[in-house]
């Protein structure tokens, strides 16, 4: 059960994550979090210092939700096409939910400031090592492209940024979205396999 102060938290995040996707990163001000949430500013600023705060509070909660799902498909021992399918899946929902507009807000967040800059360099790594991962797993079973594996990752993950970005700005339809997403099983998968 969450304390009065976790309940608080998570619903100032919440109502953040409306106004980031409204009005992207740079227009959202801590007044507008207040009117949102109800909370007078003293009672925002004892969670959050400000909409930064707030944004990379967002960032990390996505990265460790990505880690914990990661390392639970390892300990059930899926195989690598399983993981695959189980990362394509986990970013077909994002890219469909109204949360894909958080990708403009982030990426707004690292124009403007240092930190978010930072933050945003952070996930681009843990995605990249978590893919990189896979990628080892899947050419030691034999069913993935030889190459570097973090080089591959590097590839793959540029190519969903690109493809959250784009989904954020215009609101891909699902049919796109499949279609992409289905190009990382086709790139990764050894010719004999598809």
């Amino acid at each position: 059960m969450l304390s009065k102060s976790d309940r608080t938290k998570k619903m100032i995040l919440e109502k953040a994550t409306e106004l980031f996707i409204k009005k992207g990163y740079s227009a959202v001000t801590m007044k507008d979090v207040c009117e949102a949430t109800g909370l007078s500013r003293g009672g925002l600023y004892r969670h959050f210092s400000s909409t930064g705060e707030m944004i990379i509070c967002l960032i990390r909660a996505e990265q460790q939700n990505a880690d914990n799902e990661f390392k639970k498909a390892l300990a059930e021992g899926k195989s690598a096409l399983q993981m695959l399918d189980l990362f394509i899946d986990t970013h077909n929902r994002f890219l469909l939910s109204p949360k894909s507009g958080l990708e403009l807000a982030a990426n707004q967040f690292a124009l403007l400031d240092e930190k978010g800059k930072q933050i945003n360099a952070e996930r681009a790594w843990s995605t990249v090592k978590r893919t990189s991962y896979l990628v080892r797993l899947g050419q030691e079973e034999g069913v993935f492209i030889d190459g570097d594996p973090e080089s591959i990752a590097w590839h793959i993950v540029l190519f969903l940024g690109g493809l959250r970005t784009k989904t954020a700005l215009d609101g891909a339809k699902p049919d796109f979205i499949y279609s992409q997403t289905n190009w990382i099983r086709e790139f990764l998968l050894k010719q004999n396999l598809k």
